[in-house]
């Protein structure tokens, strides 16, 4: 036994010895950087063994995954001389990132970016809302973390290192990495070239197979926006540059036009019409909403937003400005490029007389909208530290839906009493933001299912039914107020995205949703498709000029693309309104109701991902349009 113990410590002398050799060094810097890489594929990726082949078939893919590793374990080493200590630090680090990546692919079927590391303070608002178990081991997990990286330090040797080589061995390092990012992390063109297992334009199945580290410092590399193929600033200035005014009225007429009450309700969907959930003995989640789409005069569909499981603003955008986030070719939130005046809905609207205001129950600096929305033509703004109170208001973790509509009704109604002015009203709610879990406390059931579901996964959907059924009920009062009242009144209400469950996309299996992001083109829309109604109570019927839907050439099934939205509202409720911009969005809406990306959805409601050469000029004229007014148009 003790010749036993004598060879075991007599071979890890050997072995620490070596390790203490420039060529020892050198093999546990690389061993370490394959290793680290590997744990990190495992962690991110879930279907591995069919991403291994894809990587017998482009070595180079993987080589591009080590190697970051390698420099920077390099880097770390030269700079501290402590071996052990570069390896826990560097492996600490991409560990962390790679399980945040996959809770983020989980939550929201998005990667994680480098434009998160940005919303630190978003980040930190939405994990006070999670439950406290999830909080203990978060806080657990980062204290780990934090005592491993301590240790190592204080136990990794020195290593001796002259100082001419290390200073010299530091410059080659920042060099190569330099020289590397840009002859290959940066080149749009190798980063495509390279296998996805599933849809390749799927942004997760990218970081699946083609590696984490490569595809966020990728990522990194094109978040600078630059100027679309073709884009001639000239060109849309010369477009934009029309003395526009207000359409006349007839003589001794005044036109009138509708107030406007637009809201976008948090993760607000459809998902309780699904053939595996009944609510027979319950009250169904959309009663209301359901209701006022059947009226005969209603339009009522579905957009495409840009996101799942959360970007809010980015559907904001898309809607307030007529522009498309989708086409920014960027990871920012579309928000982040709004810094001076922008000639949106809200801007425009005021060119009319309306007044505009909005209200959003949560704090004014998340996504920056106390700079934005000022900047979008809001004239007042209610957020929650000026117009709210958590403590009394709070259900979830946010503040309820009752209270939104209070302000809503509040703000509404105090105009009409004392403004003879048409109002434009745009209202982002927040109650049903997720987590889910526990998020109202016990309730009772308020639906039942023919599908086996867990205690957790029941727990998940009753949560998340509540906060629809309770923005339900007041879309309903919201309704009888409209009726009850003389002035004309356009309600718009839609969800920004579909909520994301931290089991990721279990339910939509489990009860056979047709949402698939790796599956036909119908079924990847599905992923991104909110619903929607647009409504106008007797008083707004009966104003002259008014268009239909058939006249403004909605498509029959209602599926249009978020952008679309705030554009055909004006063609419908502002007569002879004309806007450069929103006017061309309404003749491609007429072509192809839903752009998203490689995925389009043409006038006849087929699914196709090809256009005609006509219609792709079309699409391109957005893209340059919206560079344009986001980076070269200046407002008087």
């Amino acid at each position: 036994m003790k010749e036993q113990a004598s060879e075991k410590a007599s071979f890890f002398h050997k072995i620490k010895k070596f390790s203490a050799t420039p060529q020892g060094i050198a093999a546990v810097l690389l061993i370490s950087a394959v290793f680290i890489t590997g744990l990190v594929y495992l962690i991110t990726t879930t279907k591995i063994l069919h991403v291994g082949w894809k990587i017998l078939h482009a070595p180079s893919m993987l080589l591009l995954n080590i190697l970051p590793v390698l420099l920077v374990l390099l880097l770390l080493f030269l700079l501290t001389k402590r071996l052990f200590f570069s390896v826990s630090c560097t492996g600490v680090v991409l560990i962390f990132f790679a399980i945040a990546d996959r809770m983020k692919v989980s939550m929201r079927q998005e990667p994680l970016l480098p434009t998160d590391l940005t919303l630190v303070k978003e980040v930190i608002a939405i994990l006070k809302t999670f439950p406290v178990y999830q909080l203990v081991l978060i806080g657990l997990l980062l204290v780990l973390f934090a005592v491993l990286l301590v240790l190592s330090f204080i136990k990794s040797t020195r290593a001796t290192l002259a100082a001419a080589p290390r200073i010299t061995g530091i410059v080659l390092v920042i060099a190569c990495a330099f020289g590397a990012n840009h002859f290959w992390y940066a080149d749009k063109a190798l980063y495509d070239s390279y296998p996805t297992v599933d849809n390749p334009y799927f942004q997760v199945n990218q970081y699946n197979t083609r590696g984490m580290i490569y595809s966020f410092l990728h990522q990194f590399n094109i978040t600078q926006m630059k100027a679309p193929e073709g884009y001639d600033a000239t060109y849309f200035a010369e477009l934009e540059d029309t003395d526009w005014a207000a359409p006349e009225a007839a003589p001794g007429e005044e036109t009138q036009y509708p107030h406007i009450v637009m809201i976008m309700g948090e993760a607000f969907s459809d998902l309780s019409e699904n053939e595996h959930l009944d609510f027979s003995s319950y009250r169904d989640p959309l009663q209301n909403f359901k209701e006022i789409c059947a009226e005969e005069d209603t339009i009522s569909g579905h957009i495409v937003v840009p996101n799942f499981g959360g970007g809010t603003s980015n559907t904001e955008y898309d809607v307030l400005t007529g522009c498309a986030t989708r086409y920014l070719d960027s990871s920012l939130p579309s928000y982040n490029f709004i810094h001076s005046d922008f000639d949106s809905m809200p801007r425009q609207l005021a060119k009319l007389g309306y007044k505009t205001l909005s209200i959003h129950p949560g704090y004014a600096w998340f996504y920056n909208r106390q700079n934005v929305y000022p900047d979008l033509g809001f004239e007042t703004c209610y957020f929650l530290e000026d117009s709210f109170d958590l403590a009394t208001q709070g259900y979830g973790g946010y503040i309820n839906e009752e209270a939104t509509m209070d302000k809503i009704i509040e703000t509404l109604d105090t105009h009409i009493k004392e403004k003879d002015t048409p109002l434009f009203s745009f209202t982002v709610t927040i109650q049903n933001h997720g987590p889910y879990e526990k998020k109202y406390g016990t309730l009772p059931a308020n639906f039942s299912t023919d599908v086996p579901l867990d205690e957790t996964q029941t727990d998940l959907l009753t949560q998340y039914f509540q906060g629809i059924i309770d923005a339900d009920e007041q879309i309903g009062r919201l309704k009888e107020y409209a009726e009850n009242s003389d002035e004309p009144i356009v309600l718009v209400y839609f969800g920004d995205h579909l909520p994301g469950f931290s089991n990721g996309m279990e339910f939509f299996d489990l009860l056979d949703y047709p949402i698939d992001a790796n599956g036909t083109p119908e079924e990847q829309l599905a992923v991104y498709e909110t619903p929607y109604f647009i409504w106008q109570n007797d008083s707004a019927k009966a104003l002259e000029n008014m268009q239909t839907a058939e006249e403004i050439g909605f498509p029959e099934n209602g599926l249009i693309s978020s952008q679309f939205l705030g554009s055909a509202v004006l063609e419908l409720f502002v007569p002879g309104y004309e806007s450069p911009l929103h006017s061309s969005n309404n003749r491609l809406m007429k072509e192809l109701p839903v752009c998203a990306e490689n995925i389009y959805v043409d006038s006849k409601g087929d699914f196709t991902n090809t256009i005609s050469e006509e219609q792709a000029e079309l699409v391109k004229l957005l893209k340059n349009w919206q560079y344009y007014k986001l980076f070269d148009e200046k407002q008087p």
